[in-house]
């Protein structure tokens, strides 16, 4: 079996953890405000904050557990996520599953990809030391 690309985490979908995922990705985006007007001399003026953040994590991996294909055809694809990196660094929040893909069975067990909204704040705690 070909190798797999991405990070090995402990992955928790709505309290239940799921063997063998891997992330392959995080986006974080913030949407700018602009609040240009006639005394900006025509140049663009942005507010230091986003108006909306976004995460979006892709995920993949080879598991044993149905919970995210249950998840998916029961239309129950909103759930609190945990991601639990090998240094210690967490993310969690609430995420919406917006895609599962299952690309075939391996020694028992399901090949998967999936990609992950944020709907809600997401929070980052730093690995300890």
């Amino acid at each position: 079996m070909a190798g797999f690309k991405g990070q090995r985490i402990t992955f928790e979908w709505d309290g239940e953890e799921i063997p063998g995922v891997r992330e392959k990705g995080i986006s974080a985006a913030g949407e700018a405000v602009n609040v240009t007007s006639d005394e900006n001399g025509s140049w663009q003026t942005l507010l230091d904050e986003a108006g909306e953040d976004a995460v979006t994590i892709s995920i993949s991996g080879v598991t044993k557990s149905d919970v995210l294909r249950a998840a998916w055809f029961s239309r129950d694809r909103t759930a609190e996520v945990t991601l639990t990196y090998p240094n210690g660094a967490v993310i969690e929040g609430t995420f919406f599953m917006a895609s599962y893909n299952e690309t075939g069975p391996y020694n028992d067990a399901t090949t998967f990809e999936a990609e992950l909204h944020s709907n809600g704040e997401v929070t980052y705690t730093p690995a300890a030391g």
